[in-house]
């Protein structure tokens, strides 16, 4: 393609104005770079936000995942906020802007229907009985929860991590003692476990695979109870629905699937 000097292309007519030729150069690098900013590679350069609502226990994995759609979209940023499904579910029923909904249970986002109406099975985690490698009580079953002395927490009820401990304890039958603290959510429990503030607790299988050096699990016989299955969906009033649609297909592309599978989610078929 054959090139055009300025005074031969679409600002041809300031070199024929009879004004200053300073004042002539100052007009046509303002002209120019109006016209670059309406090009594509002007378009690229404007930011934008996607903001995204996930439960807490996604809070390492999606922070991963979003530094990579970012590089794949530049421009974007990925503003999370990770926190327990049902509050996420409160402040999008109160009208909270946000793009994509992430729950750790069916339950939660059927509760934000009238928002995201539209949703679909996503990944699964299981909840295990966590203990620091080395566990001066000695416990190898999850009935040693019965251990006088022992500490041990796990979520509150109402939260998918805490529904989850809930049944799986009563589908094990053999637990009597009571946790010493219910918490609000699951990086609450896995946190106070980490510090010693506790001798165990129940978390999901993610937060051990996470956390192999410190921390030992001991599964429950039923997988099913245990378990709690997220959900994703774009929310209906999103002002980019493109975009939100685009952070959805990653999140569940081939090579993020393989990045959630090593660090402990298993995959809804």
């Amino acid at each position: 393609m054959s090139q055009m000097s300025a005074k031969e292309g679409p600002f041809a007519s300031l070199y024929s104005c009879p004004m200053p030729r300073r004042l002539r150069k100052i007009l046509s690098a303002a002209l120019i770079f109006s016209f670059l900013a309406l090009t594509p590679q002007g378009y690229a350069a404007q930011k934008t936000t996607l903001t995204v609502f996930a439960a807490s226990s996604l809070a390492d994995s999606f922070t991963f995942l979003g530094k990579s759609f970012e590089k794949l979209h530049p421009g974007t940023t990925v503003l999370f906020s990770f926190l327990a499904s049902p509050t996420l579910v409160t402040q999008i029923n109160a009208g909270a802007p946000v793009d994509v909904f992430v729950s750790a249970s069916g339950k939660d986002i059927q509760n934000a229907s009238s928002r995201v109406p539209i949703y679909q099975g996503y990944v699964f985690n299981r909840i295990v009985l966590a203990l620091p490698v080395a566990n001066p009580f000695k416990i190898t079953r999850i009935r040693g929860l019965n251990t006088p002395g022992l500490k041990w927490i796990q979520c509150a009820h109402e939260v998918p991590c805490g529904v989850a401990a809930d049944a799986a304890l009563a589908s094990d039958g053999t637990v009597t003692s009571k946790p010493v603290s219910l918490e609000p959510k699951a990086s609450s429990v896995i946190a106070k476990l980490l510090l010693g503030e506790v001798d165990a607790a129940i978390v999901y299988h993610t937060d051990v695979v996470k956390n192999r050096k410190a921390l030992k699990e001991i599964v429950f016989t039923n997988r099913l109870t245990s378990s709690t299955r997220y959900a994703i969906g774009v929310v209906n009033d999103s002002k980019q629905k493109s975009l939100a649609n685009a952070f959805m297909d990653y999140v569940q592309s081939p090579k993020a699937i393989l990045y959630l599978r090593r660090s402990g989610f298993g995959v809804i078929s």
